[in-house]
């Protein structure tokens, strides 16, 4: 039976990245996906300057990642009132480094540049079963096209595998949690130009949510919409058939689409909020990326927040796979970092989300960042930023609001 130090299981950008970062410690990694790649994923395929900064530690260039995507210059955001706010620069250039950029096309550039430096690689083969043992995991792994089994040990799990987590649920860790999720879909447009903004759409129908549409290329935009799952069911109405209806009558997004039609069914999935309550952390595992529901709660957001999370889990489990042990405790590093890290910032994040559940407040939020740059300020601050704990507490926070 093979033997790793670390089996990652999940390709996608947490666990890619994962597998990058401990080959940069000279473990000895086996990354395990269900899919074949290229593969679709449903997502909003926003990708941040923050993000492309991660990626240029692991060897990834500017060209590379756009060669798939679309510069973006700003974004723009819409109160249901129409009131609207706009953040950026008119049009993009070869400096800008935040773009949109299609999962299939952006997991698959990471899954392969792992997938040369991991020792071995299960691609379409799906995690049946885990046993745990005296130094670890054992893993019963099934091809999904022959059928075939076959088991593989590591003292090391790292759970990347995504909402709904095998591994996390297997493990004993994170239990999915409705009250904070949010339900997400999404499709793409082509036919009309589109411009280098993203685009977010505030409907009373479905606050703290929201629709967007983020352009992949200058004649194509991911459309989709983000909701609260307790929402749709309280309401009775599928998310399918209230995606169906704004796009229908919300005139604000009819305008921005005007030209464009449908080029692909709608594909959804569920998004575990970083506030969510939970271990993420056990004996000889760590969870990463969506899989320890790393997405900001307000905006839907999680690629960054993944990769940051698979930096630290590499960082820590390295340090205690060279010290030989592996136990909770030796890896509570991780979730230290998790709670101290990211947990503050969502935590602002989720105060703001129960704040524009309310239709007037988004109204008025975003009438006076249209008006006032510290409220523009503001909002770009808490959006899409991973805040420190008592941040609201710190004067620099508010000078670089005021006068940033």
């Amino acid at each position: 039976m093979k033997k790793f130090q670390v089996v990652i299981i999940g390709g996608g950008p947490a666990g890619a990245a994962a597998a990058l970062y401990f080959k940069q410690a000279e473990i000895t990694v086996a990354l395990v996906d269900k899919a074949v790649f290229p593969r679709e994923k449903s997502c909003g395929d926003g990708i941040p300057l923050k993000t492309i900064r991660l990626l240029e530690e692991l060897g990834f260039n500017e060209e590379e990642l756009f060669a798939g995507g679309f510069r973006i210059s700003g974004m723009s955001v819409y109160a249901p009132s129409g009131a609207a706010a706009h953040f950026g620069k008119a049009s993009a250039d070869s400096a800008t480094k935040s773009g949109c950029v299609p999962r299939r096309y952006f997991d698959n550039l990471l899954f392969q540049k792992a997938k040369q430096k991991a020792d071995a690689v299960y691609e379409g083969y799906k995690l049946s079963a885990m046993i745990k043992t005296e130094s670890g995991w054992r893993l019963k792994l099934q091809d999904r096209f022959d059928k075939n089994y076959m088991e593989i040990e590591t003292g090391l799990l790292i759970g990347a595998d995504g909402s709904g987590s095998f591994t996390a649920r297997e493990g004993g860790l994170l239990p999915v949690d409705t009250r904070n999720s949010f339900e997400g879909l999404r499709l793409y447009y082509s036919g009309k130009k589109f411009n280098n903004r993203v685009q977010i759409f505030y409907d009373k129908r479905i606050l703290p949510g929201y629709v967007w549409v983020f352009p992949v290329a200058e004649n194509r935009a991911n459309v989709g919409i983000m909701a609260p799952r307790r929402n749709n069911r309280k309401n009775k109405t599928g998310l399918h058939r209230v995606f169906d209806e704004i796009l229908r009558t919300n005139p604000v997004i009819i305008e921005a689409l005007n030209g464009a039609e449908p080029d692909s069914p709608i594909r959804g999935a569920i998004l575990p909020l970083g506030n969510m309550p939970g271990e993420r952390t056990g004996n000889n595992i760590v969870l990463i990326g969506y899989a320890a529901a790393s997405i900001n709660p307000l905006t839907g957001g999680g690629i960054y927040f993944a990769l940051q999370s698979a930096r630290a889990a590499a960082r820590v489990g390295s340090q205690a796979l060279q010290k030989g042990k592996v136990c909770k405790a030796d890896l509570a590093a991780y979730e230290d970092w998790y709670q101290e890290t990211l947990m503050p910032g969502f935590t602002y994040a989720a105060w703001f989300k129960k704040k524009f559940a309310s239709e007037g407040f988004v109204n008025g939020f975003i009438k006076s960042a249209s008006r006032f740059k510290p409220a523009a300020t503001f909002f770009m601050m808490i959006y899409g930023r991973p805040l420190p704990r008592r941040v609201f507490w710190n004067p620099l926070f508010w000078v670089k609001v005021f006068f940033g």
